[in-house]
């Protein structure tokens, strides 16, 4: 391995001298430090590490069917028509080289006459149905790969539909339970090879239908030739299970470097930390780590190719061992008149159909043994995140004037300490309220409650007389426009990044106004196509935004809601001088049709409330008009104002 200035480095194991990888390379002779080699990372956690080399042979043998039957569920359900299609293709593809094979049979005796003339002219119709059921063979074969192709993308898109799908309608709890992410990302990996299982068990199938063909015939020559056949085939079959052990030992021990190869790759080569990479001279640094996990995967590779080769010689070396021994059972049976010559030839052309056939069940069988685990991953999560659907009641809410906090208080799950302590808390149509608080004081969640993004875990947030946790959730939140401290920058058209939520009614003029409202109209008719600019500039064509823009198009896009219920959270952390007046002064103007609730760190802009609710350790330590808290001697509001005026 080299360094970026192309000196031969320490091998990583070496280089990393305790458990966590961190030693320093010695210097360079130069007298240039190397840099230290990047961590041994290994996800230890992962549910299904060494998962096939745990497996015993019938462990993967009971797996299998089940990985067969839901990829059969995922193929139905994308496409009844083109699943039936490869189903039937598979057992008629089985039933062609039967007949083949039988067709063979016949002709072969026929064949061998002492009058080949004469053997000819008998064996012509035999051999007609054997060559055109070789032919219809081949071309289901090809029929069941193109109905294949069909459904791939479909199982595809179902598969992550559904996902997605699901997390968009999850409570918001859902993704506070412990293990979700991990759990979801398993079941994103489940979601891609569900594509590859259903190629995957396209051959399987195939395979096991040919050797059962295969297998009908030997034994209707001689049932001695299926023992023996299976004695030339197993050695094969043994071997290959192994060999697949051993890719997916070297899979598993590379797995941690490749992904964290490919996070890195992506933060390299993206143009959002160009300028920082460049300017900071990252760059040697960040060579060498991507150098040393390349390394660290062809080493691991490599070192699995050895024992790959030498059980690959020895399957095959007893695999040819225990054919000699079928060829040297058809000539006994041949010499003892137990059988003639030309159902020998037979049985030989079936042997080899039958090996073919086993090499694709051991291998397909492998793969989809190992894609199963994630498959089941995928079901796990779907039943998991299906229970946690947003559906809390059929109450329809209209907007509201008034929302009434009756005790309620909220513990996020494996917590301990409430998030929210029971509050009492009425807020008002026409009131601006800003909410203040230190990290971690329970603004959030308050705002997740009024909104009934959560309901209250206990007591009850109610909209007038309504309490939202027997509400239509979809109800509340058509009243409710959000500008939560990380905005969305979709990459969208501009137009669809303002009415996204809400698509515009009639024309573009109430599209303008919202952005006009918040200074960002200017912006937009400045970009190359207007409301129609892409705003993506990793996308040919597409624009980019600073982040002080992005900031204006998130409250152009709740105030072109109209919402009854607004809600900023930090909404002007990013903006200009100029840009922040606009925004306060905008809700100050249209305080009167809504409830507007301001969380800001940004004291000074606090003054434009009605009223200040300082939160702290996820209870109301008081409440009032800014000049009166800030003038209360002790008031936790007076402290920070102080501590930010002195900054």
């Amino acid at each position: 391995m080299t360094t970026p200035h192309g000196r031969r480095a320490t091998p990583v194991a070496e280089a990393a001298g305790d458990p966590g990888g961190a030693t320093s390379v010695p210097a360079a002779r130069d007298g240039a430090p190397r840099p230290a080699a990047p961590p041994e990372l290994d996800y230890n956690g992962r549910r299904h590490r060494r998962a096939m080399d745990d497996a015993t042979l019938r462990d993967m043998a009971r797996r299998i069917p089940r990985a067969l039957a839901q990829t059969a569920r995922l193929a139905w359900s994308a496409d009844r028509r083109m699943a039936a299609t490869v189903v039937v293709c598979q057992l008629l593809s089985g039933a062609a080289t039967a007949l083949m094979l039988g067709a063979v049979a016949r002709a072969l005796p026929r064949l061998t006459a002492s009058d080949p003339r004469e053997g000819l002219a008998q064996a012509w119709p035999a051999l007609t149905v054997a060559v055109a059921a070789m032919a219809g063979g081949s071309a289901l074969w090809i029929l069941a790969d193109w109905a294949t192709r069909r459904l791939n993308p479909k199982i595809a898109s179902a598969a992550d539909l559904t996902l997605v799908d699901l997390h968009m309608r999850a409570e918001l709890s859902a993704y506070d339970t412990e293990g979700f992410s991990e759990r979801s990302q398993a079941a994103e990996i489940g979601a891609l090879r569900a594509v590859d299982l259903a190629d995957d068990a396209k051959s399987l199938t195939n395979g096991l239908v040919q050797l059962v063909s295969a297998a009908t015939v030997l034994t209707s020559l001689h049932p001695l030739l299926l023992g023996v056949l299976l004695l030339s085939v197993i050695p094969r079959g043994l071997g290959g299970v192994i060999a697949a052990r051993i890719d997916y030992r070297v899979h598993d021990r590379t797995l941690s470097a490749r992904n964290l190869r490919g996070m890195m790759r992506w933060w390299l080569t993206t143009a959002d930390l160009a300028d920082e990479l460049r300017a900071n001279t990252m760059r040697p640094y960040l060579q060498f780590w991507y150098r040393t996990m390349c390394d660290r995967v062809e080493d691991r590779e490599l070192a699995g190719a050895r024992p790959y080769l030498l059980v690959t010689l020895l399957a095959a070396s007893l695999a040819g061992v225990f054919t000699l021994g079928m060829w040297a059972s058809l000539a006994a049976l041949v010499l003892a008149g137990a059988m003639s010559a030309a159902l020998a030839g037979t049985a030989v052309v079936a042997s080899q159909t039958a090996r073919r056939a086993l090499h694709s069940i051991v291998r397909y069988g492998a793969v989809m043994f190992h894609h199963g685990l994630y498959l089941n991953d995928y079901h796990a999560f779907v039943d998991e995140v299906a229970s946690m659907v947003t559906a809390r009641g059929t109450t329809r809410v209209e907007a509201p004037r008034r929302i009434r906090f009756e005790g309620a208080g909220y513990t996020y799950p494996a917590k301990e300490t409430p998030a929210l302590h029971p509050v009492d808390l009425t807020l008002h149509r026409g009131e601006v309220v800003a909410l203040v608080g230190e990290n971690g004081a329970g603004k959030s969640t308050l705002i997740r409650l009024l909104t009934g993004l959560t309901t209250a875990g206990e007591g009850a947030v109610r909209w007038d007389d309504t309490d939202l946790a027997t509400a239509d959730a979809e109800s509340v939140w058509r009243h409710v426009g959000l500008v939560p401290q990380r905005t969305g920058r979709w990459p969208l058209a501009a137009r669809e990044n303002i009415t996204l939520g809400r698509p515009r009614e009639d024309g573009d003029g109430r599209i303008w106004a919202a952005a006009d409202r918040v200074g960002m109209a200017e912006a937009l008719r400045g970009l190359p196509r207007r409301l129609d600019t892409l705003l993506a500039r990793s996308v040919w064509g597409g624009h980019e935004l600073s982040g002080g823009q992005w900031q204006r198009l998130a409250c152009a896009r709740a105030m072109y809601r109209e919402p009854a219920v607004l809600v900023l959270d930090e909404p002007t952390s990013e903006m200009d001088a100029r840009g922040e007046h606009t925004i306060f002064r905008e809700l100050r103007e249209t305080a009167r049709d809504r409830i507007t609730i301001v969380v800001t760190h940004r004291l000074d802009n606090v003054r434009m409330a009605d009223r200040v609710i300082v939160l702290d350790q996820g209870r109301i330590r008081e409440e009032g008009r800014f000049e009166d808290l800030v003038a209360t001697e002790g008031s936790l509001l007076g402290e920070l104002h102080a501590l930010s005026q002195d900054r």
